[in-house]
């Protein structure tokens, strides 16, 4: 009798789950996730001979499951009680940060150094270069690395890249970042650094280049937000975790105009409104875009190209400062002709400014070729 009340309790929950995909709306975005959810696929006879329609009707009532933001939680929050290290890609580190799992494909690894190495040979007699590639958190903080966990901290693929790139200015900012690790360089949630840690990438250039750079207390500085769980948290949330901050600053006398890829502008750096969406790091430049140029009130009347990942949204603020004019590219997204940009664009210096995990993973490197 028992177990068919077990039984008889677990087929309702199941119908209960089924009832609610059936009569309530589908959510078309998860906030947890930070992405657009499946929508109800379209039957056609086609797709269901080839078994795409039944996969697509498998990911639709995957992501339309009733309590799925919840169930997620609970299921992250069981999984650390059972002392497991490690869920979706991530792991619980110390002190309520997360790391993400880093194990790099090496072969891949070296053809986008190859790549980049292409293109500083090819341009390197004509054009400045400069190299910033930004540890990963555990890269600065070991001790939040889960004991026995096989997760690398990334020195020995810093080498490697400083190696290929013998022939400019090559930046690591590893040693300024530690000189600071008393202070908050990193999200807890997310796997961007903070923007006072992208400050100490920054004074890295600008001692490397001779550019000079204003002193962090001498720049205006608010909180802006203090709800942020970013995209680490997104893959295994826990009911536990203390939200990050947003910890801004601000060059008291800079004038800034972002001009976007479509010609749309932005008088200002930040883009507020993004404070009160899901993934509040798109505050710094508005996000990921193909292609943008920042203009500010620079005395320096220098041109700069920008080759970068998100890593430089935070950090292209301070740098706005010293150049009059900067144009940002995003290979993963931009299509144009490089060699026509570069040969009309009267640069003055060529940076390339990349997170550790993100070149190591990247298949859009290949666009250098131009």
């Amino acid at each position: 009798m028992k177990n068919k009340i077990i039984t008889f309790g677990f087929v309702m929950i199941l119908s209960s789950f089924l009832l609610a995909v059936i009569v309530l709306p589908d959510r078309e975005y998860s906030s947890m996730e930070n992405r657009y959810l499946n929508q109800k696929p379209e039957f056609t006879w086609k797709e269901f001979l080839n078994g795409e329609y039944m996969k697509a009707v498998e990911d639709y009532l995957s992501d339309q499951v009733l309590f799925k933001d919840a169930l997620v939680t609970i299921k992250s929050d069981a999984e650390k009680m059972l002392a497991k290290q490690e869920s979706n890609g991530v792991y619980f580190g110390e002190n309520g940060y997360y790391v993400k799992d880093y194990n790099p494909d090496q072969d891949k690894y070296k053809r986008n150094l190859e790549f980049i190495k292409e293109f500083v040979d090819k341009y390197k007699d004509e054009y400045n270069m400069a190299f910033l590639l930004a540890p990963n958190v555990q890269g600065i903080y070991d001790e939040l690395v889960p004991e026995n966990a096989a997760i690398k901290d990334g020195k020995e693929d810093i080498k490697t890249a400083k190696e290929y790139l013998k022939d400019i200015s090559f930046i690591d900012p590893t040693w300024d970042l530690k000189q600071h690790d008393n202070e908050y360089l990193y999200f807890r949630t997310d796997h961007h650094w903070t923007m006072r840690g992208a400050y100490y990438a920054y004074a890295a250039i600008c001692r490397e280049l001779g550019l000079d750079a204003m002193d962090i207390s001498d720049y205006d500085s608010q909180m802006v937000s203090d709800e942020f769980y970013g995209s680490l948290y997104s893959k295994a949330p826990l009911s536990s975790v203390k939200e990050d901050s947003l910890e801004v600053f601000f060059n008291p006398k800079g004038r800034y105009q972002v001009v976007f890829e479509d010609g749309t502008k932005m008088n200002s750096l930040f883009a507020r409104s993004n404070l009160y969406t899901k993934d509040k790091y798109t505050y710094f430049l508005d996000g990921n875009h193909s292609f943008i140029t920042i203009r500010s009130n620079s005395a320096s009347g220098k041109r700069a190209l920008v080759f970068k990942d998100s890593y430089s949204h935070a950090l292209l603020p301070f740098l706005a400062d010293n150049y009059s004019s900067m144009d940002v590219v995003d290979l993963r997204y931009y299509r144009d002709n490089l060699d026509e940009l570069i040969n009309n664009g009267k640069y003055d210096q060529i940076f390339f400014i990349y997170n550790l995990d993100f070149i190591t993973s990247d298949d859009n490197f290949v666009w250098l070729q131009g």
